[in-house]
């Protein structure tokens, strides 16, 4: 199999590749930005013409918070640029797995399913969702991928998440965090195996892939901090502690429906996540 990964580099590239290197027959083509820019229709083409991937995994995006400032570039990144990939991977008989996001829900503190209805806050929100719904006109062989809160990749990732935790910790007694804010913490590694095994089913669709359960933001460092055998402490506070330019939704936890449907089993347990990945980098 030849898989190409777009925003090569990245923390759930970077995962990815890790995951398919010990697969033996896999061939990873994964192109960093400068490498190969996803909004260059031409480049695009020529280099899926030239690598001929049967697989491509598109995890190039404009972030949150550049969202807000740059709605324009959100919609040309998150869902032009995913419409022209679908079109191309169609041409060229490629599956695309579509990473998309788990911000499409509302306030109520509640597992959200593939079958809720979407209650969109942020321009990122709306235009990754823009993003599945241009993909889905354009690609037979799609997957959507709804994924949680990601961790992952290497402490030299500038947004590694648990690592800047654990050096903050390192230095404080005490940390504050939103204690209104709920997600499903989800291990990049993790991920990409669900992703691995659902290509294996060709059995395209939407699909929610968290590590299972829910957890406010405090409560999510608290468990990275004790995995990291620190003494820290985190203080719950309200998230308007916390100004940022995007009103994300209050709850992020994901149930994982379409994945059981299709015969795969759940990922583990995110605090189980966070112990594995915590060992493996300290």
């Amino acid at each position: 199999m030849k898989l190409l990964i777009t925003g090569g580099g990245g923390m759930l590239a970077s995962d990815l590749a890790d995951y398919y290197s010990t697969k033996k027959a896999v061939e990873i083509i994964a192109p960093t930005h400068a490498q190969l820019d996803v909004l260059d229709t031409r480049q695009v083409r020529e280099m899926v013409a030239q690598t001929k991937p049967d697989v491509i995994v598109h995890t190039a995006a404009y972030h949150v918070n550049d969202c807000e400032d740059n709605p324009q570039m959100a919609y040309r990144l998150n869902a032009w640029a995913v419409q022209q990939l679908g079109k191309i991977a169609q041409e060229y008989h490629a599956t695309l797995v579509y990473i998309s996001t788990c911000g499409l829900f509302g306030d109520e503190i509640r597992p959200y399913s593939e079958y809720d209805p979407v209650h969109i806050k942020t321009e990122y929100a709306k235009s990754k969702y823009a993003g599945e719904g241009l993909a889905k006109q354009f690609c037979d062989r799609l997957f959507i991928i709804r994924p949680g809160w990601l961790f992952g990749g290497s402490i030299a990732h500038k947004k590694n998440f648990v690592y800047q935790r654990y050096l903050e910790a390192q230095a404080k007694p005490m940390l504050q965090s939103a204690g209104d804010k709920y997600g499903s913490p989800t291990y990049t590694f993790d991920l990409a195996e669900k992703i691995d095994q659902l290509l294996e089913t060709k059995n395209y669709g939407l699909y929610h892939v968290t590590n299972q359960g829910g957890v406010s933001r405090a409560g999510y460092i608290q468990k990275i901090i004790e995995a990291c055998g620190l003494s820290c402490r985190v203080e719950p506070v309200d998230s308007s502690h916390f100004p940022r330019k995007a009103n994300v939704p209050d709850c992020e936890i994901l149930h994982n429906w379409n994945l059981t449907y299709a015969g795969l089993s759940l990922l583990p347990s995110w605090e189980e996540a966070i112990e594995r990945y915590v060992k493996k980098i300290l």
